[in-house]
């Protein structure tokens, strides 16, 4: 499916890290809902979801799924952009919580989330006319960002 994509197959007139960002949304667009699906099942497997139970696992999952759309535009999105839609999405951390998941375990399974992804982007980096490395430290950017944003405010 990326192996048309190139670097050349990204507008010209966009800068090169708009250009990763988009690359970053072609390889893990179509892989949001598996990488989400992983994290909660390697969870539950490993810890019963942190001692919260299965109840609070299908909470978790609901919540983050409609979240994944937000997640996808905030990924290929220019940086104000960016900005406003970690503002309008901040209340998801809220939302966790009130659903019985403790900002500290959301934040570990975020990180074992990018780890996911991390994983994924260095496998399809090339077809997108991108080496790993440069796609990796793309996604890492958006990480902290959206860790800055959403747990700390910033």
């Amino acid at each position: 499916m990326y192996e048309s994509l190139s670097e050349n197959a990204f507008p010209s007139t966009a800068s090169r890290s708009q250009r990763r960002r988009t690359a970053l949304v072609a390889v893990l667009g179509t892989r949001a809902e598996s990488i989400l699906d992983r994290v909660v099942s390697e969870t539950l497997r490993a810890t019963d979801f942190v001692g919260l139970g299965r109840n609070v696992a299908a909470r978790y999952t609901t919540v983050v799924r409609a979240c994944l759309p937000f997640c996808l535009a905030a990924l290929g999105a220019t940086d104000p952009e960016r900005a406003r839609l970690f503002d309008e999405n901040a209340h998801i951390v809220k939302d966790l919580a009130e659903v019985g998941v403790p900002k500290f375990v959301q934040r570990g399974l975020v990180s074992f989330g990018f780890r996911l992804a991390a994983g994924i982007v260095r496998q399809n980096a090339r077809p997108t006319g991108f080496e790993p490395d440069e796609l990796e430290d793309e996604l890492r950017v958006f990480q902290r960002a959206f860790e800055a944003r959403l747990y700390f405010g910033v």
